[in-house]
């Protein structure tokens, strides 16, 4: 780990000795005590994310749910060179189970690391990209669902002006361990399977007043031991002024070894294990009074295992001043597989904050929380847990920046 830091320091000191004036600074971190343990750990659980555990693609939202301390920062430099607009970037992140970040059992990685440019004679239009990125990703903040999240390595060109939309191309490569392997070496079974993932993103199609439609399609091999073909499909339709609200409808389907997320999925899934499913969010964001909500609806898995799920979750925030709100999240999400019984979680949050502002993405916040969670017979038996509800409070900071 020690050696895991040095090298990630001389790597920002490198980007900060070519150009200081140059670089840009930014990230998001999340941090507080009270994070004790997460979810899967039994009665010593105090987060419930239905999101994983009831084994569904919805959950029961994030507020005063979150049993970890993580951060992510990034340096940017951009320039030009040749009559080339470029831009390099570095993006490490930190993660932490629980609060207690310094008792040595912390991750440091990177996640980002790419360089992108753009003014090329032969295509001027469009900018090519290589390396490891955030790609084309759509989320819901209040889960922190990321719906849509092409993240990978590989390289892209975006920008293909088709008239009616705006096309963007990558290809991305992955080395999986294949499950057959394990528990052996890890070193051994890391390169067994080896993905590609090619995707197409096709965006801004105008379709009404104030509603655009993306359309993201997905494409996945994997080679080696067991490895499978997939596909995917998302529609996505943002919608702005829809009684106050910005909202967001899903429709995602797939296939085999793609994601509905429009990732890689299990590489060794075949043809027969499918999955579909619609996520819709609005969010009022401005004002005293803001929210949002998230339903989701879907059923996954091969054919003779599915397994169906949905949840239904808001969050509402009302500032008594510009700097202090109170705010309260309200979610349950249900997983059943086929022949078998549902397993459902439910939670509310209220969360008294302080905040630089009255509006919904205002950052940083400051909060106090009280959450308490519910769990049924079949969600208690499939967690560990022995108790039909359990409560949990804490002190949370959110920033990004």
């Amino acid at each position: 780990m020690r050696m895991q830091h040095t090298l990630l320091a001389a790597a920002a000191l490198s980007v900060l000795s070519t150009a200081a004036s140059a670089v840009d600074w930014g990230g998001y971190m999340r941090i507080g005590p009270g994070q004790k343990v997460e979810a899967g750990n039994g009665d010593r659980s105090n987060c419930f994310n239905g999101y994983a555990d009831t084994g569904g693609k919805g959950g029961i939202g994030r507020l005063g749910n979150e049993c970890n301390t993580y951060g992510e920062f990034g340096l940017s430099q951009a320039g030009k060179a040749g009559g080339i607009d470029y831009k390099a970037l570095l993006m490490t992140n930190f993660y932490q189970a629980g609060s207690d970040i310094g008792d040595g059992n912390h991750q440091i990685n990177v996640n980002q690391a790419y360089i992108e440019a753009k003014g090329f004679d032969v295509a001027p239009s469009q900018t090519f990209w290589v390396g490891r990125r955030f790609y084309g990703r759509a989320d819901v903040h209040m889960d922190d669902a990321f719906i849509v999240n092409m993240t990978g390595s590989g390289a892209g060109v975006d920008g293909f002006d088709l008239g009616f939309g705006t096309l963007n191309v990558a290809v991305f490569r992955t080395a999986e361990q294949n499950p057959s392997t394990m528990p052996g070496d890890p070193h051994d079974a890391l390169a067994d399977i080896h993905g590609t993932r090619i995707n197409l993103d096709l965006q801004g199609i105008n379709t009404n007043p104030g509603g655009k439609l993306r359309v993201t399609t997905t494409f996945t091999k994997a080679k080696g031991t067991g490895g499978k073909s997939g596909a995917a499909l998302s529609f996505q339709h943002n919608q702005t002024g829809l009684y106050g609200a910005d909202n967001t409808l899903w429709l995602q389907f797939a296939q085999g070894s793609a994601s509905m997320n429009q990732n890689f999925g299990g590489a060794t899934n075949d043809s027969g294990v499918k999955g579909w499913r619609i996520v819709e969010s609005p969010a009022w964001t401005k004002g005293p009074l803001t929210g949002q909500a998230m339903f989701t609806i879907g059923k996954e898995g091969p054919s003779n295992a599915k397994t169906s799920f949905n949840s239904l979750a808001g969050r509402v925030a009302y500032a008594v001043t510009n700097n202090f709100k109170i705010q309260g999240e309200l979610g349950t999400a249900n997983s059943k597989p086929q022949g078998g019984q549902t397993a459902r979680v439910t939670k509310f949050t209220i969360a008294p904050t302080l905040s630089v502002g009255p509006n919904y993405y205002d950052r940083p916040e400051l909060r106090f929380y009280v959450s308490t969670f519910n769990f049924n017979d079949t969600y208690k038996a499939t967690q560990g847990l022995t108790k039909s509800s359990k409560s949990s409070v804490g002190i949370q900071a959110e920033i990004w920046f």
